[in-house]
């Protein structure tokens, strides 16, 4: 797995390439508490590259936007692949995260 970090004003952007399961999960998850830390509080989750995801990192995805949520941010989901967007919907994650199927439709969101 790897997490390719960029930014749009103040919004992180975060590109997730290949399988976010229990053990790449705990890489995903020290990768964005340091950025909320920091105060960051709106990020862009892009998924198009994604191949599989666990529910360990669904937990750590949640994390990532009750965090952000307390700071007044929200996270938003990007270009969800047919299969991810299946295990969003029954995990019923498709009601807590808004999504987007263009990273520009989803950056005029914030």
């Amino acid at each position: 797995m790897d997490i390719w970090e960029n930014r749009q004003g103040d919004v992180v952007i975060l590109a997730v390439h290949g399988k976010l399961d229990a053990s790449t999960s705990v890489l995903f998850e020290a990768k964005v508490l340091p950025l909320l830390e920091k105060g960051e509080k709106n990020f862009l989750v892009d998924f198009a590259h994604l191949e599989y995801i666990s529910s360990a990192a669904l937990r750590r995805l949640l994390v990532l936007a009750k965090g952000a949520n307390r700071a007044g941010g929200k996270v938003v989901l990007v270009s969800l692949q047919s299969p991810i967007r299946e295990i969003f919907d029954m995990a019923g994650f498709t009601q807590m995260f808004p999504m987007y199927g263009s990273s520009e439709e989803a950056l005029r969101s914030f």
